[in-house]
């Protein structure tokens, strides 16, 4: 009988030539397909630079979790990890603030306005801010996210400065 080890290893060597989105594919090609549109695959990350290695996930035949899957109050730390000044500035601001004290169910981190496979649209950031920020969406008549930058700062979305 072969050791677990062993058994884990050959399983492993034909993958290790390919790309890890290459092998998640087969049963994510949803989330693959717009992962290929985001900013990051075109700089070579791939599923494992956010999920890990996950060899259990994917050598299991039945459901077993990647390595991480990241909390939302987790997100912004994991994508500070490779962008430390956008992490600092979005740190300071209310939206972390209320996604660190969860008093919101889905206070908006990296992700809600960057995508989490897939770019976002600004069309898309525009109807996500308007979910919460009912009054602005009104005010600017659906015409917010691509004009928020105007009068507030990237990240913080503090007061822009004149």
């Amino acid at each position: 009988m072969m050791p677990r080890a062993l058994l884990l290893l050959l399983c492993a060597l034909p993958a290790a030539s390919q790309k890890t989105h290459e092998i998640c594919a087969p049963c994510h090609s949803g989330q693959v397909a717009e992962f290929q549109t985001h900013p990051h695959f075109a700089k070579d990350l791939s599923c494992d630079a956010c999920h890990g290695p996950s060899v259990n996930h994917r050598t299991s035949t039945g459901a077993a979790a990647p390595d991480r899957v990241a909390a939302p109050e987790e997100v912004p730390a994991l994508c500070g990890g490779c962008h430390p000044g956008e992490g600092q500035a979005f740190a300071a601001s209310k939206h972390a603030a209320a996604l660190m004290r969860r008093a919101r169910p889905r206070a908006p981190s990296c992700g809600t306005c960057h995508g989490v496979h897939e770019a976002r649209a600004a069309a898309t950031i525009e109807r996500a801010c308007g979910r919460c920020h009912l009054e602005l969406s009104a005010l600017h008549s659906g015409k917010m996210a691509a004009r928020c930058l105007g009068c507030h700062a990237r990240h913080t979305l503090a007061a822009a400065k004149p």
